[in-house]
């Protein structure tokens, strides 16, 4: 089977592997054990229902969205979900409207099923927001299904209910539906546009996990709330290829949903306490553009009189011991996904290591 390999993903396993002080993940470090309230029993395999995960899970899930369990389907992990969302939509020939910079999975989501890739720029001078305008022109009756992350990776940036009103609305017009990537929407503060996509139209489907402001991506729990018809179709095909989530994990996540309240603090603090350390040396930089986020533990940034940043980021790892994204991987050549989720004396020692591989890279 023919189809478009997914780079990023294994370049990002190699490198949290590599020497160095790493800067290149965009997901939280595991929580201590007490913040959870493990019982013993959570570690049995006995489960209420372990075939299409927890009822549970899928109780709490569905009182989360206000929605019901029929319109929840709990897979491993986000990826599972969104793969499971394209599977169940596609057919080779369909188009599938993918933002850019973006998420480098769905387009190989979309070369698995022989979907054509239409790109939607969010530009950086635009705050990375969608150009409505732009994104209506790109529609038309071959158009399956609509992509977009929110909070937007690479960048965080937030879209307003307003726009993904909008944006459901118009893909409702010729048939699409719309797929919103949440995965990072918990790094805000609750109330604070943290609103999830799920009620801007009967025509989306939203998916998430545990893994990136939870820090329990061993846990592979994931979820996408959708519209009931399709939400079955994933259930058909997840029948196919994952017949049974794990009991223990299940047991586990029921555990880390019953206490997300005492969770989502922890990454929104992580946030608070470096992105000032972040943003005093972006200011330093006469050569860096960056954009300011409004929450999460990555900042996506431009370096001036640099094409192509996948050399730099070699020689930042290699010489200089620091670990980024280069944004190729992104679609964004002269560009870098920079974490800092590390301890703040290690983010400014980072930095300043950045910063010399960059005059290094440069002044060859």
């Amino acid at each position: 089977m023919d189809f478009e390999p997914f780079q990023y993903m294994r370049f990002a396993k190699r490198l949290e592997y590599a020497d160095g002080i790493f800067m290149a993940g965009s997901g939280m470090y595991r929580p201590k054990a007490d913040l959870l309230k493990f019982k013993e029993s959570d570690f049995t395999l006995e489960s209420l229902c372990s075939n299409y995960g927890d009822p549970r899970n899928v109780a709490w899930l569905a009182e989360h969205y206000a929605t019901s369990g029929e319109n929840v389907a709990l897979t491993a992990g986000s990826s599972e979900a969104n793969f499971l969302v394209f599977a169940a939509l596609l057919h080779a020939g369909d188009k599938v409207i993918v933002e850019s910079p973006g998420y480098p999975q769905f387009s190989s989501l979309a070369s698995l099923v022989g979907a054509e890739v239409v790109k939607l720029p969010r530009r950086f001078e635009d705050g990375f927001q969608p150009d409505l305008d732009e994104f209506k022109k790109l529609l038309d009756d071959s158009v399956r299904l609509v992509v977009l992350t929110n909070l937007h990776n690479p960048s965080m940036a937030r879209m307003s209910p307003e726009v993904m009103r909008e944006i459901a609305a118009a893909a409702a017009e010729v048939g699409a539906k719309v797929l919103v990537d949440e995965v990072y929407l918990d790094h805000l503060r609750p109330g604070e546009g943290d609103e999830s996509a799920l009620k801007a139209g009967e025509n989306v489907v939203v998916t998430s996990s545990l893994t990136k402001v939870y820090g329990l991506s061993g846990l592979r729990f994931g979820w996408a709330v959708g519209p009931k018809k399709l939400v079955s179709k994933m259930l058909d095909l997840a029948d196919v290829v994952d017949p049974e989530l794990s009991t223990v994990a299940q047991n586990m996540a029921h555990r880390a949903l019953e206490n997300l309240s005492r969770l989502r603090p922890v990454a929104r603090r992580l946030h608070e306490r470096n992105w000032p350390v972040v943003k005093e040396w972006l200011e330093s930089r006469e050569d860096v553009e960056y954009y300011h986020p409004p929450g999460g533990i990555t900042v996506w940034m431009k370096v001036n009189g640099v094409e192509e940043t996948g050399n730099l980021a070699t020689v930042a790892r290699q010489d200089y011991g620091v670990l980024v994204v280069p944004g190729e991987y992104f679609q964004s050549p002269g560009w870098l996904r920079v974490g800092y989720k590390i301890e703040p004396t290690s983010v400014r020692e980072g930095l300043s290591r950045l910063g010399k591989a960059i005059d290094d890279f440069k002044s060859h």
